[in-house]
């Protein structure tokens, strides 16, 4: 295992839950682990899986690299959700890094992509925010089980997903090992915040977690 995947690893094993949507700054803390937060000054993108492919050449056969497709949209129809993904890392406080814009959902680079063979792929976004005002992912409640998710990535590839579950859950409570699963079978996860407001005690009270299996 290379040092850059070693290090992903790590990081899958002990990042943290998505933090606050919009004005919430709350952001749920690791317990029972002795591991430090990681912020990005101590760590590095790690290396693209590659896929050798063989190209014959007179002299030998020389190595393509291929790199891993990078999910580019999400698309649940069923709830009218068709937003872009970006590739993102961990922020500056240890939490899975969001784009500020809540039209735009963020994928976790360090972790499975829609390619991999097991694991859990893992989009996280805010609800709102007091710059651009309420995201689409305001209807990712409205999910239900059975419905189809797309992820498409560069290079036009689609990747279907069939909902099992959305749940609602308490901060503290996310199971950060299960969200951040890199092995099992191929899944899609999708968190926001979700729950009551509540503006004097850290904002949004619960995270919202659709679940789906990979077809």
């Amino acid at each position: 295992m290379s040092h850059a995947r070693r290090v992903a690893v790590l990081v899958a094993a002990t990042l943290l839950a998505v933090t606050s949507c919009g004005s919430d700054p709350t952001a749920v803390s690791p317990r029972d682990t002795a591991v430090p937060t990681l912020t990005p000054t101590t760590i590095r993108s790690p290396a693209p899986a590659v896929v050798p492919t063989t190209v014959r050449s007179r002299d030998a056969a020389v190595p393509t690299v291929v790199p891993p497709p990078v999910p580019a949209r999400v698309v649940a129809s069923a709830v009218g959700i068709d937003v872009p993904v970006r590739a993102v890392g961990v922020a500056a406080d240890g939490q899975m890094e969001l784009p500020a814009d809540p039209a735009t959902i963020g994928w976790y680079r360090f972790g499975p992509g829609p390619a991999d063979g097991q694991g859990t792929v893992v989009l996280g976004g805010h609800l709102d925010s007091k710059q651009y005002g309420v995201g689409p992912l305001v209807r990712l409640r409205k999910v239900r089980p059975g419905q189809l998710i797309r992820l498409s990535s560069d290079g036009g590839r689609t990747t279907t997903y069939r909902v099992d579950e959305v749940r609602a859950v308490a901060k503290s409570r996310l199971a950060l090992q299960d969200l951040f699963d890199r092995t099992g079978t191929p899944r899609l996860r999708i968190v926001t915040c979700g729950g009551r407001y509540e503006p004097d005690n850290g904002g949004y009270q619960q995270n919202l977690v659709v679940s789906a299996t990979r077809l």
